[in-house]
């Protein structure tokens, strides 16, 4: 505790309980020091004068009241000195439980002159007292009361009124603490409640307790900052309990990192935590309240969250420079697509002038010979040289044709009755029909309609039907069967034969192929189904196929009922 400087003080001076020209007293000639001591001496009204006693700091509160002079019935009644040693609270330590301390305190503050009565039974005291005091300047003046002179019958009837009166502000308020001690020991967060300015612990429940690692009975009323949590003792926490405890102003913080050991192992803790003062009756500052929720899972998480969004934005800046390096290849590789495709259509179409001549000559010269040249393997040789001819024709037309197939991509889909296609289709493959002698099967329902090109779509069912009847098994005749049906949102074009078949995992890479042939035994270029699979997968489809050595082949085509436009 700390004092004040001591004024001088003279009981003998009219100074010192008479304030010349104060409010509502005024100044009385007759009073002189003589009067004065006399009226002390044969008053029946103890006075006391006292002095407060302030807590550290320039703001701090009043703690205590220091005990400077006692008139002869104050003497009498307290059994104390006319100068008394000590302080209000060293010489009767219950003044602060029956509101004495708060009286005088509220008194000096506020200026307040209410009569105080209180029964007190403590501190070698047992008297019924009534007290009114007064600030004059910097002194605290009392006068009181006791019963001691009146009738015990009535002193006992007040006494227990106001022992009735006190029980039952005992009860209600140990009633009040008990709710609060509930309340306290149930809240999911951590509660404490600290007194004076050293911050002794009064209550802590268990959420406290577990942060601290500690039991009630090692932090019970022993300074937080001190020798029983040294290490709360955070430069970032010991300035803000000052601050509310001086100012008054309660404090709020977000996710403040402190370091706490918790199994002997320092560990860092993240909290949102509210300081708030706990005040007297009389509105001093007595401690303070804390209450903090450790919220370190809560910011660890969005710490890791925060580090996964930096590394998907890395990522994504990755996939942007890899984006941009594909569409630099992707457009790189359309126009060498174009350069290609410019390239097959100009030599195929070049092709076909040289070629027609060839024909022509071949045609000439087998009209010219004489019969006589007719002889050994001449004919042959014309012949093979006619067919080789006729075979790098059809060759260049089909190039044309692939040529044609990425035209035909940028033309809009439109629905095309399927029926008339299949039906346009089977009389351009009558003459293969009868030369193998083979059945053509149909399953298509007259309304569909499929969203194609009409020329690709009578490409691709020409295709599968004629590679069906070309790849025949020798031992018997040709059944094809062409199936319609729907599946989820596609349209299915499905042909199955009884033919040659195949080894699906051989054929990998091959069989749509440019150029590329399973069975070399039947005439023919290795572009058709590469033809096929194109234009199907331009128009957002795609082809399957099932096949087994000896036994057939499925080629199922499914096509999106709404295509991508």
């Amino acid at each position: 505790m700390h004092l004040r400087p001591r004024s001088s003080v003279s009981l003998v001076s009219a100074r010192l309980l008479i304030a010349p020209g104060a409010p509502d007293f005024p100044a009385a000639p007759f009073l002189s020091e003589g009067v004065l001591r006399d009226l002390l001496v044969i008053s029946l009204t103890g006075v006391n004068v006292l002095r407060p006693v302030y807590g550290p700091g320039p703001a701090g509160a009043i703690e205590d009241f220091d005990l400077v002079y006692l008139s002869p019935a104050g003497q009498r009644m307290t059994g104390l000195a006319e100068r008394p040693d000590g302080t209000l609270l060293t010489r009767f330590p219950h003044t602060d439980v029956a509101g004495i301390l708060g009286y005088y305190r509220r008194v000096y503050l506020q200026g307040d002159l209410d009569v105080y009565e209180v029964n007190y039974q403590a501190d070698g005291l047992d008297n019924y007292f009534r007290l009114v005091a007064r600030r004059s300047g910097d002194w605290l003046v009392v006068s009181f009361t006791d019963t001691s002179d009146q009738d015990r019958s009535a002193v006992e009837q007040a006494l227990r009124e106001s022992q009735a009166r006190e029980q039952a502000a005992r009860t209600a308020a140990e009633h009040q603490r008990n709710e609060l001690r509930e309340l306290v020991a149930q809240a999911p967060v951590a509660v404490a409640v600290y007194r004076g300015p050293q911050y002794r612990v009064t209550v802590a429940n268990a959420a406290t307790l577990a942060i601290w690692d500690r039991k009630w009975a090692d932090v019970q009323d022993r300074p937080v900052f001190e020798e029983v949590l040294p290490e709360a003792a955070d430069p970032s926490v010991v300035a803000h309990f000052d601050q509310v405890f001086t100012t008054g102003q309660p404090f709020t913080a977000h996710e403040r990192p402190t370091i706490i050991n918790r199994h002997g192992q320092p560990e860092v803790v993240y909290w949102n935590f509210a300081f708030q003062p706990s005040r007297e009756p009389d509105g001093q500052i007595r401690g303070i309240i804390s209450v903090g929720t450790d919220v370190s899972e809560q910011v660890r998480a969005r710490q890791q969250v925060e580090g996964l969004n930096q590394e998907l934005a890395s990522i994504n800046e990755e996939l942007r420079a890899t984006n941009g390096e594909l569409q630099l290849a992707n457009g790189q590789l359309t126009r060498t697509n174009a350069d290609l495709d410019n390239f097959i259509y100009t030599a195929s179409h070049d092709l076909k002038q040289p070629i027609a001549n060839i024909e022509s000559l071949l045609h000439a010269l087998d009209r010219e010979l004489p019969p006589a040249a007719l002889v050994g393997d001449v004919p042959e040789m014309l012949r093979l040289m006619q067919q080789a001819t006729e075979h790098f024709r059809r060759t260049v037309e089909q190039l044309t044709d692939v040529s044609k197939l990425q035209q035909a991509h940028a033309q809009p889909a439109t629905p095309v009755l399927l029926a008339t296609v299949v039906a346009d289709v089977r009389l351009d493959l009558l003459p293969l029909v009868q030369q193998t002698q083979g059945w053509l099967v149909f399953d298509v329902p007259a309304a569909v309609r499929v969203p194609f090109s009409e020329q690709n779509l009578h490409a691709v069912v020409y295709n599968l039907l004629s590679n069906a009847l070309k790849y025949r098994h020798p031992d018997r005749a040709p059944e094809v069967r062409f199936t319609y049906f729907r599946q989820d949102q596609q349209h299915v074009l499905q042909v199955q034969d009884n033919g040659l078949g195949f080894d699906v995992a051989q054929a990998e890479g091959k069989l749509f192929g440019l150029f590329q042939r399973l069975h070399t035994h039947v005439e023919g270029t290795g572009i058709g189904l590469y033809m096929v699979k194109k234009m199907v997968e331009n128009s957002d489809g795609r082809i399957e196929v099932a096949s087994q050595p000896g036994k057939g082949s499925t080629f199922t085509v499914f096509l999106p009922v709404h295509p991508v436009s």
